[in-house]
């Protein structure tokens, strides 16, 4: 499903294209930050490709363009589970990237610095895969 967002701003604004999913589908393998480091590697600062974390997606109001059936708790008041996106400039790269993660692309306006302002940051790291044999931890 795609969706149009725009944040609020009185500055001129630029078209992106982001990509919306429950935090962790994105981020939680590490592949998403290496793809991320790799680009800003080889390109510098000139990458159109930013990571927002739960909080930035609550301030830009994404979290709706993620559509998937209410849990069961979720309809007693309980919070929904947090999402986190990825911003690139080419909607290619969305494309590509919603192709191996999955998760709800869309389109939005943002002012054309605010992102390297505010989402230069990489995803979490992965977490730590645990190697140890069953008999090593007896």
């Amino acid at each position: 499903m795609s969706t149009t967002t725009k944040a609020p701003t009185a500055a001129p604004q630029r078209s992106l294209s982001f990509l919306v999913a429950p935090r962790g589908q994105l981020s939680g393998d590490g592949q998403l930050r290496e793809l991320i480091e790799e680009r800003r590697q080889r390109k510098g600062a000139a990458v159109e490709l930013w990571y927002l974390g739960p909080e930035l997606v609550e301030e830009l109001r994404l979290a709706q363009a993620f559509r998937h059936p209410p849990a069961k708790d979720q309809d007693q008041g309980s919070p929904q589970e947090p999402i986190e996106a990825i911003v690139a400039g080419d909607a290619a790269v969305i494309t590509w990237l919603q192709l191996r993660f999955g998760g709800c692309a869309g389109s939005l306006a943002l002012p054309a610095g605010w992102l390297q302002e505010r989402a230069g940051g990489l995803p979490p790291r992965a977490p730590a895969a645990d190697t140890a044999s069953r008999a090593d931890r007896n």
